[in-house]
């Protein structure tokens, strides 16, 4: 997860520069210095070089350690509490299609937030851990009429929200790439977890405003990407968003 996340960090600096990413040696964004083996072992490089190029030591960003530790983190997660890993067991399909997940999700987090785009490959990609998912279902004999269902409901649940209000809004409230991404990430997980999901985004954003406005103490302007917002969200809630979803319930004796 560690090593795909150096991947990550390339994608993230190359997709909105449309810079090509499978022929472009990696090299240093101050100096254009290419860079060796020596230079891009994940985490390490950055801590021995104490965070500077090697060769002209520009500082080199802290979002390349802190991406690479997340996407490791993250597989670990999927490996753990998603795919029931235990040694053998959990290295299956169902973990590709969550380690896809998450990494689209890192994705988008860092794309979106510092340039306002969710590019299509990423909630195509989401869509593509969906089918592998499916694939696993399949194999494992575990594969349902309900389970499927959910999943297409999933689909539509948020994303159809999202549509409606572009459209009565004239695209001014809401944009393609978050319709797009929810319809993607309703298929992973379905439509109780795609629902937390929403309200947690929504939660964070608010805990974001607030915090940024406490450590700024100016007032909050600008626009807060809502793309980050939901793709956290999103990666929480494929963890445990259907069991809050069926919890809430219970309260009230509906579930």
């Amino acid at each position: 997860g560690v090593c795909i996340g150096s991947f990550l960090n390339v994608l993230i600096i190359r997709i909105p520069a449309k810079e090509n990413f499978t022929t472009t040696n990696s090299h240093c964004m101050s100096c254009n210095h290419r860079l060796y083996a020596k230079d891009l072992v994940p985490l390490f490089s950055w801590i021995f070089l104490g965070g500077k190029c090697r060769y002209c030591k520009a500082p080199i960003s802290k979002q390349y350690p802190i991406v690479e530790a997340l996407n490791g983190a993250a597989y670990v997660l999927s490996y753990l509490f998603l795919c029931g890993g235990n040694a053998i067991e959990g290295l299956n399909l169902k973990l590709v299609g969550y380690m896809i997940f998450m990494s689209a999700l890192i994705v988008v987090t860092w794309i979106d937030f510092k340039h306002q785009i969710i590019p299509d490959s990423m909630w195509i990609a989401i869509l593509v851990g969906g089918l592998f998912i499916v694939g696993d279902k399949l194999i494992a004999g575990e594969f349902t009429k309900e389970w499927i269902i959910s999943r297409i409901i999933g689909f539509f649940a948020v994303s159809g929200l999202f549509f409606l209000i572009a459209f009565l809004s004239g695209g001014r409230a809401m944009g393609g790439g978050d319709i797009k991404l929810m319809a993607a990430v309703g298929f992973v997980v379905g439509w109780k977890a795609v629902i937390i999901a929403l309200f947690m985004s929504e939660v964070l954003g608010v805990l974001f405003s607030v915090v940024r406005k406490i450590v700024s103490k100016t007032a909050m302007k600008g626009v807060i990407p809502f793309g980050p917002l939901l793709a956290r969200g999103s990666a929480i809630c494929a963890f445990v968003g259907e069991s809050i979803f069926n919890a809430y319930l219970n309260m009230f004796d509906i579930y």
